[in-house]
């Protein structure tokens, strides 16, 4: 059956693909910054993004992308894969993130990943995580993220997963995904020290179950 056209002025919605880099690693920058933190400069942060995004086995991989479009204009992206990934594939970020910025960074790099590690519990297998959500401010409050995250939930769902993401303390989307079903499982905040990596109170664990049957 034909997929139904969206609304007028509403999203396009299609598969990421690799040739996307350019224009996608600066959403994702915005919704991740502590790379830029880390990495010292905006210009090695997305070259290293893109790098991420390219190869397959990341958290950022196109191949587990999906893309929002308004009037051919890349509006919003979301990366989603399956929990039982989420270890190989966050190995598989630190080291083209550290291979692709240099070893001038990698002292940075481990810490921000320790960092990472404490405010962030692993993912279970019954579940499809979330690693990005990002729609440029321009384009927000147009129902953009919500269409991304709806047609995540529809894939989980015929997957039989329920949905894991991490966001911000004080980061407006929770509003977004409470609506949408998810609730907060865990809070983690962060000391003076880790600030310095990743630039916020705190992460929340949101999870979505599968909806009974």
């Amino acid at each position: 059956m034909a997929r139904p056209a969206p609304e007028r002025g509403g999203p396009v919605l299609r598969r990421a693909d690799a040739g996307d880099a350019p224009a996608v690693a600066p959403l994702i920058l915005e919704a991740i910054p502590s790379i830029e933190i880390v990495l010292w400069d905006r210009r090695t942060a997305l070259r290293s993004i893109e790098a991420c995004y390219r190869a397959p086995r990341t958290e950022l991989a196109y191949r587990f992308g999906l893309l929002a479009e308004v009037e051919g204009e890349i509006a919003g992206v979301a990366i989603a894969f399956p929990g039982r990934l989420y270890g190989s594939l966050k190995l598989g970020t630190g080291v083209v993130l550290a291979r692709t910025a240099g070893p001038r960074h990698a002292t940075e790099l481990v810490r921000r990943a320790r960092v990472l590690d404490r405010l962030l519990p692993k993912v279970g297998s019954e579940d499809l995580y979330v690693s990005i959500l990002a729609v440029p401010q321009h384009h927000r409050r147009k129902g953009i993220a919500s269409a991304l995250m709806e047609r995540i939930l529809a894939g989980a769902e015929r997957m039989g997963l329920g949905v894991a993401l991490d966001t911000a303390m004080g980061e407006p989307a929770r509003e977004l995904y409470e609506k949408l079903g998810f609730r907060v499982i865990t809070a983690r905040e962060t000391n003076a020290s880790e600030r310095k990596f990743i630039p916020v109170e705190g992460m929340l664990r949101m999870e979505r179950p599968l909806p009974a049957p």
